[in-house]
């Protein structure tokens, strides 16, 4: 009979490489986020590529030719709403002298509901509204004034993104014969499915954002809301963020209604617009179009969101869940990590008791992991 116990040396190493990953994952995210950027980019543009090459036998110029066929459209949605943009950002000063005064207006109503007296509410404004405000909005004049890194970042991703293409067919090689026969058909499967997860997301997302920023656009401009198209796809594009995306998007919107208006009905319609636009991206637009391919559930989401954006800031927002659905993918290949794909998962509120039916032996137990065989003197 075998003779274990628990090994405090296994467990040091784990927890030193826990530690050295998130260093280096946290030193080096201006050289990683493009790389893993570029990684889901070609991903996704693969079978763009293989598609091409059915007609042009070379496969740099099919390379270029797929970037050409996929920036195409991206190229030309910029340009449509580039003086839409551009003329939001010229008067951003007065944009955002109207959002603080919305939000004053706003605190001053909620002060005066609260019994709270007038010179103590001047001072919860003071300190309140300019900060909520000027943090979105510093943050986007952050954003525009590091043009030059974001530029380096979009052309390290685009070659990262061509190599890979190009070298394609000896990384997969090279990924494979790390593998013994037995598990070699396994392995290249979780590539596979990698493969389609990200396609499958990336391909919905960009179509839900799509949808989403012109209904907000519609709406707002039925509502009689300035800069209509400005603040639609801007919610649309913060609609990346699950959960909160959309109730972000619609709050700037709401506070320049509140600011710009004489009445009360404008910003209460803004709150049911983006309500409505909510209750339909989650219930028809997102299960319809992304459908269930990164099946994640909100608990596990969350936390890689709070981590993505503390490690990496925005591209760790947008990266989170991609790179969490992959780590799922992947630990459900191994033993030990079976039960953690399972629990990040979101069929684990209808299926509570899988852990106990499935996983309720030895080597499904992550202590396994850290146990070390005693032998017989």
């Amino acid at each position: 009979m075998k003779n274990y116990t628990f090994s405090i040396q296994k467990l040091a190493y784990f927890l030193i490489v826990i530690c050295l990953l998130t260093y280096i994952l946290f030193v080096g995210k201006n050289i990683l986020a493009p790389f893993v950027f570029a990684m889901i980019f070609a991903f996704m543009m693969k079978p763009i590529c293989q598609k091409i090459e059915n007609f042009i036998p070379s496969r740099i110029i099919s390379i270029l030719f797929t970037f050409v066929v996929v920036l195409t459209p991206l190229v030309a949605v910029i340009i449509f709403f580039s003086l839409q943009f551009i003329d939001v950002f010229q008067n951003m000063e007065s944009i955002t002298e109207k959002l603080q005064n919305g939000m004053s207006n706003l605190f001053s109503s909620i002060t005066t509901q609260l019994g709270i007296t007038e010179k103590k509410g001047e001072v919860i404004i003071s300190e309140g509204a300019s900060s909520i405000i000027q943090a979105p909005l510093s943050y986007v004049g952050a954003t525009l004034s590091l043009s030059s890194n974001l530029l380096i970042n979009f052309l390290l991703t685009f070659i990262y993104t061509f190599l890979l293409l190009l070298y394609r067919t000896s990384l997969k090689q090279f990924y494979l014969i790390q593998f013994g026969e037995r598990i070699k058909d396994g392995a290249e499967e979780v590539l596979n499915r990698i493969q389609g997860v990200i396609q499958k997301y990336l391909y919905g997302l960009g179509l839900v954002i799509i949808i989403l920023g012109i209904l907000n656009s519609i709406g707002l401009t039925i509502i009689g809301i300035e800069y209509a198209i400005f603040w639609g796809f801007l919610a649309a594009f913060l609609a990346i963020i699950p959960y909160v995306g959309t109730a972000l998007g619609g709050l700037l919107p709401f506070l320049f209604a509140f600011a710009t208006t004489d009445n009360y009905w404008q910003p209460l319609s803004v709150i049911a617009l983006f309500g409505m636009v909510q209750v339909i991206e989650g219930n028809l637009i997102t299960p319809k179009v992304v459908g269930s391919s990164i099946k994640i559930n909100p608990l596990a989401a969350i936390l890689a969101l709070l981590i993505g954006g503390g490690l990496w800031g925005t591209a760790g927002l947008i990266l989170s869940l991609p790179i969490l659905a992959i780590i799922r993918i992947i630990f459900s290949q191994v033993d030990f990590l079976k039960p953690v794909a399972v629990l990040l998962g979101d069929e684990i509120y209808e299926k509570d008791d899988v852990f106990e039916e499935k996983f309720d032996k030895e080597k499904f137990r992550i202590f396994s992991f850290f146990k070390k065989q005693n032998v017989p003197k």
